[in-house]
Parts: structure tokens; sequence; C-alpha cells
């Protein structure tokens, strides 16, 4: 089916029509790129409270003074990097509605407005628990981005990934500390969400997210397709959103600028609908209708939705069911010719190319 680009044009039109806080450039950007920084999203006030509870935690935990960098240099055991740290947070809760409607209306104008979040999205806030990347001068060096380097990832590593799927409509990216380029920012690949479209859309069956999370055997063959590769940076404040196929990694962080973030999942009503009579497409819709050439698309999984248990938190057993699960999917995968590139190993990724017979 050839893609309409008028039709699409007036599709956009109507999306940008419902919004509430985006400016029509900004959906621009979010559908071209794939994301967008909202500016001054939430207020500096939250943004100081959770880098005060992040620090409180950190230094209570691991003996680490916030005043002495060279105390930031070492792993706090999440994924092994040096600085990267992840808190637990406290019982506090910011309702974006009232604590940051800015922060709000952003999130539901990508997804089509509050209607499509459970109850409206009355319920919906963040927590005070935060994401570190601290390092040092004495840490890792900073290097560019590309696509052969271990780390990168599709989130969601606790639901079996559908092309739909609501239980991560949008990754929300809310900014705590300033983050200045070559300072720990995420690196995103751009282009990474065609390759990941038209993976999930051939494969209505789901993937396991062990396939595209960590060592995921997927990873290496969906990113080495990318070359359009951007630092995240921004101001306490700043709230970035990304769409949920896109595929990211963490960054060395060599300064003595600590950086604070979080990686919020929004979660939709109902899944992604490629097919709406009348249009009614969200921007997070369109973007993959535009990434996978089509003006619509009739999307049917043919497995049911499936919660998984995250990997750090399954017990023996349940790591051995899944393993088992993701091995069947391994090798079914690589009867169909999808199989891991050859220099996956070098990067500590999981490979399915013994399953093929390749060497």
């Amino acid at each position: 089916m050839d893609f309409d680009e008028a039709a699409f044009a007036v599709a956009f039109d109507q999306a940008v029509g419902r919004c509430a806080e985006l400016s029509r450039a900004d959906a621009a950007h979010f559908v071209e790129r794939g994301y967008v920084v909202v500016r001054g999203a939430f207020s500096k006030d939250i943004a100081a409270a959770v880098r005060e509870q992040a620090w409180s935690e950190i230094e209570g935990q691991h003996s680490v003074d916030r005043h002495d960098p060279s105390t930031w240099n070492r792993s706090f055991g999440f994924g092994g990097h040096v600085g990267y740290v992840r808190t637990q947070g406290s019982e506090r809760r910011y309702t974006l509605r009232t604590d940051a409607p800015r922060a709000f209306a952003a999130q539901a104008d990508v997804v089509g407005g509050p209607e499509r979040l459970p109850g409206r999205g009355e319920s919906l806030a963040w927590r005070d628990s935060a994401i570190g990347n601290l390092a040092g001068p004495e840490g890792p060096a900073w290097q560019p981005p590309s696509p052969q380097q271990r780390g990168w990832h599709k989130d969601g590593w606790h639901f079996r990934h559908f092309l739909n799927s609501p239980e991560q409509g949008l990754l929300t990216v809310p900014i705590f500390s300033d983050i200045l380029p070559k300072s720990g920012g995420t690196f995103v690949a751009c282009d990474s969400i065609a390759p990941v479209a038209r993976l999930l859309a051939s494969l209505p069956e789901g993937l396991h997210p062990d396939s595209v999370q960590g060592a995921g055997f997927l990873i290496p063959g969906l990113i080495e397709q990318c070359s359009d590769f951007v630092e995240l940076t921004g101001e306490a404040g700043d709230m970035v959103l990304l769409h949920p196929y896109m595929m990211h990694r963490v960054s060395a962080n060599p300064t003595r600028r600590p950086r604070f973030i979080a990686n919020a999942a929004l979660v939709l009503a109902e899944p992604m609908h490629f097919d709406r009579p009348g249009g009614g497409y969200s921007l997070a819709e369109l973007v993959v209708l535009r990434a996978l050439g089509r003006n619509r698309l009739d999307y049917q999984p043919t497995r049911r939705r499936l919660a998984v248990k995250p990997g750090p938190f399954r017990d023996a057993d349940e790591a051995a069911r899944e393993r088992r699960a993701l091995r069947t999917q391994m090798r079914s995968l690589a009867e169909r010719g999808i199989v891991t590139p050859a220099w996956a190993a070098e990067q500590g990724y999981d490979s399915n190319r013994a399953q093929a017979g390749a060497p």
C-alpha cells in the first residue's frame, strides 16, 4: 500500500488540534525525531526535593559523600556501570495534574488526550526515586554513541512486547539536575523506531522482553541499522518525552556534575490503534505509521498479553522458566532468518547464531 503524504498531514493536523500544551513544532519534532524536550515542564522545587532525597539515600546506603566526587567512582550494583545508581525514594508522590500540570498535559498530548489514560490520568504521579549518573574524572571516559556498544535496549522489561502494547505507551524522562553535553546524558537512537516497528509488525505473536533488554539477542540487529544518535541534555525542570520504541543507553559521566533523572512508563487505557475510523490517531501512533510507511494498519496480536517479572527480581525457578521461553524464541526467529550479528558477542549481547547454524 502506497503511503499518502497528504492523508498523513491531515491526520497530523487533527492530532495537533487536540494538543493542549505542545506546540505544532513540538508535535512535529516528536513525530519526525521520536522525542521532544518540554522546557520547564515542572518546578525546580520538585527537582531540588528529588535530588535531596536521592543524595540522602545514596549517602545513607553507600557511604558516599555528595561533596567528595572521589567517593562516587564505584559500582552501585545495578547494571555494573560505574557511578550508575538507582534510588528507591520515599513515600512522596507528585500528582501531575496538580503538582506539574504542564508535564501532565504534554504527556496527554502525545498519547491522544487524557481520555486515553486510565481514569483520565487523575492518579498519574511521579515518585521521588531517581536514576543517578555520578562517576567523575576517575571513571570511564566519555565516548560518542555508536551502534557497536553495549547497553543499548528498548524499555519494557515487564511484559510481552507487541506493536500496540499499552503497558508502555510513552517513556517520560523528568530531568532533576542540569545536564550539560558530555555529562552523563542518555544516548538515544532517533532512527531506531522504524526497525523496531518493522520487527514488531512482522511478529504478531510478540517478543519476550529479554530479547530487547539487557543483553537481548535482538538488540544488535536493530541498533546496527541506526546512525542518528542524540545525547539528551536539559535543565532541572525539563522533561523529555520519548516514543516507547526508542532505543537508548547510558553514557559515561566523567565530570563532577551529578546527573539525576527518572524514567517513567506511561500506561495507556487501551492498546494503540493503527486503524481508527475517521482518524483520531495520537502522535505516538502516527510515529509508528510513519515508520512503517502506512496510513493505517489492521494489526491484531496472535497471542495474549502477558506480564513478565523483570529479570533482576526473578527467583531461580522463574529465571529458568523465562530463559527457556527466551531460548524458544531465539530458535524460532533463527529459523525465520532473524539472526544476531557476529559482532554482538564482543559487546556482551546474547546471540542466536548457534541456533541458526552460523559461526
